[in-house]
């Protein structure tokens, strides 16, 4: 959460102002940079006598940083030093203060104090406190501009608006600027914010109605559904709920909340189901993802009407319902504020996922209940409807409807209905002026805006007016910025782009208070009093953020009809700086919200650093690609919050819609909507807008070729290629012949699958037998990564295509039809097929076929190369590296031994980590020491793995007993010695790696499909015992016995050495093909690298890597990608191996240009090495650069040390 950025930062009032500024210097705009405003500089400082107080920076006005040129400050009564200077606008100053004295002058120790003029419309005041230069509190406030409010006649109910806006402006202008003092000055700020409220409210609207965009901001989530509500004008007879929930299906939360339903017609019981789930029923109050999830999506239906209220015999005051709210808020805030407190049902800590997703729910929550005020839960509240039906001044009817519809109503059986109901008399009795009598309709409008604070349903600016109490001055200050710039935007019938931001930074400032008065979290013994204030504060912050969410559309509205893509793929930066801002205003509210929070703001910092540090375009190739990799980060956290809005929603509120009778596609779409009217949508679509921006001026193509080929075949879409999906396709194509429903002579035996992701370990085996001929995955793909090397060692054609508007242009509609793709080195072309292309397909797949049964011919030899030739042994012993063979350790462990050996004659050009290997057949042993019982188990599960018709579900349950058995094997404890005894040190950590015979072989690299286990303590031989276990059971999983199978390798002909090396961790971890993989060329290195450990490449973790091409003649370098994976795998000391996240703005091959080419250049030249001494062989290589203090960005390229890993041969 960024409440800890806040403490971290010194206070609310310095970290909000640094944010607010950080925005601000990237608006140098040329329309504002010639303009001044003024800039006032105030301490409270004793001096000597004869002593003055000087500011002295970097700019022209504070004297270039010579004191007698500096600006002087005037004494005041107090002690109070002040002056004011005008600045220029979107020009950073730095100064200090300085106490200038007869003989010599002092200094204040610290840091620069820094700040930049907000913009034109706005004046500045910094409070400092000397020595304490990271203190600063600076207030912007709003200038007035006399030229707008004398404007000429002819538009007068405009300038009257105006004027009066004008007038709230000016107040709130001379509120901040007045000095801050202990008394009176928090109810001046107070009285302004309150006028504020009324006068820029709508001209001729009712009383506490919504503006357009606050309308828009509330969504669909909020208009009623339900039925139009009928005004009756006597007693109406009840009669017993119609309808039966349908319970058919369901199970768990949801069969819970169906069944409960049916007993609880009316709002009060259908709150205290809800009460009863988030509250009694969940573990320590503090309910999960999945009650939160039902209960948000319940209590929606039911207050927009989609859920009816029926009115029972019951007689409760809407006190109760206040009452339960309270109970309910309790929970939610404990939710949102302790996290590391919820449990799953089944009472397991939650995920970090499921957290965001409960912390998600929980917000949207707050503002589906009733207010908590104290005027609702005494025991007659909302008596003013009782004294309007009692009126003598209004038609007998409208009375007796207002009596039985909404007085005797509200009063024992209160429900949303009744907000309807009586907007629906408001509009009736105020439709014609004079027809009602104006004392009654001003009494119905009040009650009106209590009934809407009772439901929440309040428009915003009331809401912010009813918070006051408790907020400090600087909160208040940004609150009435914010509802000038409202005030501003809303009077226009197209506001600029200016005045837009403007808006979007004060309510983002503003929303930013809020949470910082919520950051503390709910202690149990908070006070009824204090709940009422966290509530509104609550609803305030849930209520910016959609706010912020229309400013952010309309804001993109405008960039695209400007020229969107287009025009800023040719435009210098002053163009960039307005929506890179936006966007960086759209990550702090998705940071407020609890969402990525850290990475966020490492993100604010990437955008910021790169546009600081050169134009984005135009500007050298380098620049636009560093500044896309980043924005391509920010969709895919986008991307991410979607995903979990759509799995937390999509899945219950269909079980729930069916259960209740909600309209099916309110029920199908509640996700959807959710994710929609977020702010990461808004996020998403400004990142994509200034993504192919960059994209267009880099020249780069949104399709990326993995290997090269024609595949012709009908276009197939699956959401993954995980286990389950495979196994689905492949008895869809079983069940219609080779081919599946596409073998007829019309069209060719083949197919081509549109992914929608992966995750690296998946396997593409199973399905080439089957007619597989291409994949289109829809996810950047390190070309390197273990999906990558099995396309191309199945002869796949891979492409990847990361751009939505692409897919639904190109891809979406061929999906079900017969497709050509071709990928050839630098393009990827996608189209309709022809009938030869049918004829050239089919022929290439034979040619392919016969070349895949030639190589598993060849792989499958008897020689020692092949994996028929291992050797196992028949005494427990420990093989150090340097003797590790194929025959008895595996071909990696031999290629490490000789690796090893390679490193010595190199001249220091790559080193490698020292280490030992437990051989062939040291697994058996282990078997047979285990018992005659263990060893028949073993014997009767290898058997079941060999048998073709051991598939799906048998084959998965034979796996999983095959790898427990396995992994409760022994070693003896002298073996474990010896491997201890081969390792320095305490603190030592080690790999455990798998070395199977069916592994790092010429036509079977098995690539990330057997175990490996880091950070493995060398001194704990139970660690090291159950690391070595693992890596053997890893030889039993499913993926595994089916590559297999595929490959023609008996189960029984597998066998797996163990590979201990010394653990190093690199901060940058890097992968090396010494042929170019998309289409062989071997004048080339291909390097891709990542920071922290080599899994994130391996795994093909969601992100791209440093991606490098070398001429291995010239040495040329050239960047095609840069980093942006989230996270990076990293040794941090005394918690071992630990995610962190990334900053690229920190990372030396990021922003170091000529570093980069050199790090290239030095990776190619290794991998150049290690090719060489393999007969010039291509090979795949894995490697680190390593420093011993671990901090990698700090260090020079001279002081890492780069090892390599292990090397085989290149498919």
């Amino acid at each position: 959460m960024y409440a800890s950025d806040i403490k971290r930062g010194g206070g609310v009032k310095n970290w909000s102002t640094r944010i607010y500024q950080k925005y601000r210097s990237f608006q140098v705009l040329a329309s504002s940079s010639s303009s001044k405003v003024p800039f006032t500089i105030s301490i409270k400082k004793k001096v000597s006598f004869g002593e003055s107080i000087k500011a002295v920076g970097d700019l022209d006005i504070v004297g270039k940083w010579d004191i007698s040129k500096g600006v002087d400050l005037k004494w005041g009564k107090g002690n109070h030093w002040t002056s004011t200077v005008e600045v220029p606008v979107g020009a950073p100053l730095r100064f200090k203060l300085v106490v200038v004295g007869e003989q010599d002058s002092v200094w204040e120790q610290g840091e620069d104090r820094k700040v930049t003029a907000l913009g034109p419309d706005y004046g500045l005041k910094m409070s400092c406190e000397w020595g304490n230069t990271e203190g600063d509190v600076v207030e912007s406030f709003k200038l007035v501009d006399n030229a707008s409010s004398s404007q000429a006649g002819g538009h007068s109910s405009t300038h009257s608006a105006s004027s009066s806006q004008s007038k709230v402006r000016e107040e709130a202008a001379s509120a901040s600027s007045s000095q801050s003092k202990a008394s009176g000055s928090s109810t001046q700020s107070t009285a302004v914010l309150e006028r504020a409220a009324v006068s820029t409210s709508t001209s001729g609207s009712t009383a506490g109605t919504m503006s357009t965009y606050e309308e828009e901001a509330r969504g669909a989530g909020h208009a009623w559904v339900g039925t139009e509500p009928e005004f009756v004008r006597s007693k109406k007879e009840w009669g017993p709920k119609e309808r039966v929930n349908n319970k058919e299906g369901l199970s768990g939360v949801a069969l819970e909340l169906v069944t409960r339903d049916d007993k609880s017609e009316n709002w009060l019981s259908k709150l205290d189901l809800v009460k009863t789930m988030l509250v009694d029923k969940s573990p320590m109050k503090r309910p999960g993802s999945e009650v939160m999830a039902a209960a948000y999506i319940y209590t929606t239906w039911i207050n927009t009407g989609a859920i009816a209220c029926a009115e029972s015999r019951s007689h409760y005051r809407p006190n109760h319902h206040a009452d339960l709210a309270m109970e309910m808020f309790r929970s939610l805030e404990w939710v949102i504020g302790d996290t590391s407190s919820l449990y799953s049902p089944k009472g397991t800590t939650t995920s970090p996922t499921q957290l965001a997703a409960a912390v998600m729910a929980a917000r949207r929550m707050h503002a589906r209940l009733p207010s908590i005020s104290g005027e609702f839960r005494q025991s007659v509240p909302l008596t003013r409807i009782r004294d309007i039906a009692h009126r003598g001044d209004i038609p007998r009817d409208v009375k007796e409807e207002i009596k039985h519809t909404l007085q005797n109503k509200l009063h024992r059986c209160a429900g949303p209905e009744d907000l309807v109901a009586a907007e629906r008399m408001l509009k009736r009795i105020t439709a014609v002026p004079g027809e009602y009598s104006q004392p009654f309709v001003e009494e119905f409008k009040i009650f009106m805006k209590e009934l809407r604070e009772f439901f929440n349903a309040s428009g915003l600016e009331e809401l912010l007016a009813r918070t006051k109490d408790g907020l400090e001055e600087q909160h208040l200050s940004a609150l009435m910025q914010f509802q000038a710039a409202k005030a501003k935007v809303e009077s226009s019938n197209k506001a600029s782009v200016d005045d837009l931001m403007t808006l979007l930074f004060s309510a983002t400032q503003a929303r930013t208070f809020y949470v910082s008065q919520l950051s503390g979290g709910l202690r149990n013994d908070t006070t009824d009093g204090l709940l009422e204030n966290r509530q509104r504060w609550r609803l305030a912050d849930v209520r910016l953020e959609e706010y912020c969410f229309v400013v952010l559309s309309r804001l993109v509205n405008a960039l695209e009809e400007q020229g969107g893509s287009g025009l800023l793929s040719k435009a210098g930066n002053q163009a960039w700086a307005l929506p890179l801002s936006a966007l960086a205003a759209g990550l702090r509210n998705l940071g407020l919200s609890q969402f990525r929070a850290k990475e966020l703001l490492l993100l604010e910092n990437e955008l910021q650093a790169w546009h600081n540090a050169a134009p984005l375009v135009n500007s050298g190739r380098d620049n636009a690609l560093r500044a896309k990799a980043s924005l391509d980060r920010v969709m895919r956290v986008a991307a991410e919050y979607s995903d979990v809005v759509m799995k937390l929603y999509t899945m219950p509120a269909s079980d729930l819609g069916k259960g209740l009778g909600v309209p099916s596609h309110m029920a199908s779409v509640f996700g959807e909507s959710e994710v929609r009217a977020s702010v990461a949508f808004q996020v998403s679509k400004l990142a994509a807008l200034m993504s192919k921006a960059l994209r267009m001026a880099s020249g780069q193509s949104a399709w990326d070729g993995l290997v090269t080929g024609m595949a012709v075949g009908t276009l197939r879409e699956v959401s993954s290629l995980n286990p389950a999906s495979v196994d689905a396709i492949v008895a869809e194509l079983k069940g219609h012949g080779n081919g599946g429903a596409h073998s007829s002579t019309s069209q060719p035996p083949g197919f081509i699958l549109v992914v929608a992701g992966a995750e690296g370990d998946e396997e593409l085996g199973p399905l080439v037998p089957l007619g597989l001929r291409g994949v289109i995955l829809r996810q950047e793909l390190p070309h390197l990564s273990h999906l990558g090397v099995r396309a191309r060692q199945e002869k796949v054609t891979f492409a990847t295509l990361d751009d939505a508007e692409q897919y639904n242009q190109l891809v979406k509609p061929l999906l079900g039809r017969t497709a050509r793709l071709e990928v050839l080195p630098g393009s990827v072309n996608l189209g309709p097929a022809s009938d030869e292309d049918s004829k050239k397909a089919g022929k290439l797949a034979d040619v392919q076929k016969h070349s895949s049964v030639k190589s598993e011919s060849s792989t499958a030899g008897s020689g020692s190369e092949g994996w028929s030739g291992a050797q196992r042994i028949t005494s427990a012993t420990v093989v150090p590296l340097s003797k590790a063979t194929v025959s008895t350790c595996g071909s990696k462990s031999a290629k490490c031994a000789e690796l090893e050996r390679l490193a010595v004659t190199s001249g220091g050009l790559f080193k490698t980590a020292k280490g030992c290997c437990l051989p062939f057949g040291t697994m058996d042993l282990a078997i047979a020491a285990a018992g005659k019982d263990v060893a028949n188990k073993y014997k009767a599960l290898l058997d079941e793995l060999d048998s073709p018709s051991v598939t799906g579900l048998k084959l998965d349950d034979a796996c999983k007993r095959m790898e427990e058995l396995i992994r409760q094997l022994q070693l003896p404890g002298a073996l474990l010695e010896k491997v201890r005894s081969g390792f320095q040190g305490s603190d030592c950590l080690l790999a455990v790696r798998s070395s199977a015979n069916v592994e790092d072989l010429a036509g079977m690299s098995a690539a990330g499909l057997y175990e490996s286990v880091v950070g493995v303590k060398a001194d704990d031989p139970e660690a090291v015992r159950a690391a070595a276990a693992a890596v053997w059971a890893s030889l039993y999983t499913r993926r595994a016995v089916l590559s297999r199978r595929t490959a023609g390798v008996p189960q029984h002909a597998a066998t797996m050495a163990v590979l201990i090396q010394e653990l190093h961790c690199p901060q940058l971890s890097f992968v090396l093909h010494t042929a170019r993989p998309s289409d062989g060329n071997t004048g080339v290195v291909l390097v891709e690298a990542a920071p922290g450990q080599g899994e994130t490449l391996a795994a093909a973790t969601a992100g791209t890597p440093w991606r490098f091409e070398v001429e291995k003649r010239s040495g040329k370098v050239d960047t095609l990608v840069f980093a942006n994976f989230s996270r990076a795998l990293q040794l941090v000391p005394s918690r071992g191996l630990v995610e962190v996240e990334v900053d690229y703005s920190k990372q030396r091959v990021t922003v170091d240009e000529e570093y980069r080419k050199k790090t290239a250049q030095r990776l190619a030249a290794a991998g150049s090495s290690v090719e060489a001494h393999f007969n010039g062989e291509a090979q795949d290589i894995e490697g680190g650069l390593v420093t011993k203090e671990g901090e990698f960005a700090a260090h020079t390229e001279a002081e890492a040390d780069l090892y390599i890993f292990q090397t085989r041969p290149q498919l």
